[in-house]
């Protein structure tokens, strides 16, 4: 899409097709503001700007403070500068910004979809459930998916605002891959309530059709921030099973516990600790498939780091080793690794929050 700026028309540039070095002249959606000081004592504005392809921090030095008051985050904004590369991510000095009427903007230029066709997700799990032999759950499944509305927003929620499955169908498509891992799990452990898991990985997420809005970019809705999805996941449920008659009450206890327990500690915002075998099989299913979608992303950031290695990933406290290129016998030296990371192995599992 073009715009008009001034006398002339600026196409859209595109975050993913951004070099170093380069005169930036484009819309994106201002997803964040920050006003920071410099080590001498110069107010600065730290801008995360956003579009369908991906996010770039935006920094501006001239009348920050007045800049930032004009600026709202969530709109659109008309950026003007020229592009860096700083340690090993690229940024732009924003020698210009300007809010941009709605109006004048193409919605489909800033928010990502996913890769899978939502309908194509949808079958998968419909076929999934269709194995599901206890009465009650089966008939459970069925009534979450006769909901047309709720099926909508299902296909439509991102799963995050800005970690994994951060896109458009992202929600359908991280709850579609929960399904498979747990029911591939429950054919190698035998004694696990295998329609239990398939169900409360369908319920586990489901909250996030409304803990997000998605406009122009994603966000958190003021349920969203109050509550958070597994309340709202619980509630939903609760919607569902009033229109059911005698659903057991103990499976009603374990689907909301496998809600509420799915993030799997307090300090990643688990509600309750997983209590059963089933709560911990969902948390880790969840888990792996948040971060495997959360690393493909990073390796195929062909922006940031070299091309044998990432750029350094504060979330999990490491660089990610992508191979050697065909050119290379030996990987080079990394040279930029912080002094203090030199020598420290983490753990994959226990690093950062999950959205």
């Amino acid at each position: 899409m073009e715009r008009r700026q001034g006398e002339r028309s600026v196409s859209k540039i595109f975050v993913a097709d951004i070099q170093p070095s380069q005169d930036v002249a484009s819309t994106f959606v201002l997803a964040d503001k920050q006003l920071r000081t410099a080590r001498n004592g110069t107010a600065f504005l730290t801008l995360k700007l956003v579009d369908k392809t991906g996010e770039i921090t935006g920094r501006v030095w001239e009348r920050a403070e007045e800049t930032g008051r004009i600026l709202s985050t969530g709109g659109a904004v008309f950026v003007q500068g020229r592009s860096e590369t700083y340690r090993d991510e690229m940024q732009i000095q924003v020698q210009r910004i300007q809010p941009v009427p709605a109006a004048e903007i193409d919605p489909s230029d800033f928010l990502p979809a996913g890769p899978i066709p939502a309908e194509t997700l949808l079958e998968q799990l419909r076929k999934i459930t269709a194995g599901i032999k206890t009465r009650s759950l089966a008939q459970l499944a069925r009534h979450l998916f006769m909901d047309r509305d709720l099926m909508e927003r299902f296909k439509r929620a991102p799963a995050a605002k800005s970690m994994h499955h951060a896109y458009l169908g992202g929600l359908l498509e991280h709850t579609t891959a929960v399904a498979h891992l747990v029911s591939h799990i429950s054919q190698h452990y035998s004694d696990l309530n295998r329609d239990l898991l398939i169900v409360g990985a369908i319920f586990h997420d489901m909250g996030k059709v409304d803990e997000f809005v998605y406009d122009l970019s994603i966000d958190y809705s003021h349920a969203g921030r109050l509550l958070g999805h597994m309340i709202l996941g619980v509630q939903i449920l609760e919607e569902k099973l009033a229109g059911l008659k005698n659903f057991p009450a103990e499976e009603s206890l374990l689907l909301k516990h496998l809600i509420l327990s799915h993030h799997g500690d307090a300090q990643f915002g688990a509600v309750k600790l997983p209590m059963t075998r089933e709560a911990f099989v969902l948390h880790f299913a969840d888990d792996l498939d948040a971060k495997m979608n959360t690393l493909t992303r990073i390796m195929q950031d062909s922006r940031s780091g070299d091309k044998a290695w990432t750029a350094y990933q504060p979330v999990f406290d490491r660089f990610f080793f992508r191979g050697l290129p065909p050119d290379l016998t030996e990987a080079p030296g990394m040279g930029c690794e912080p002094e203090e990371e030199k020598g420290v192995q983490l753990s994959l599992w226990s690093s950062g929050k999950k959205d």
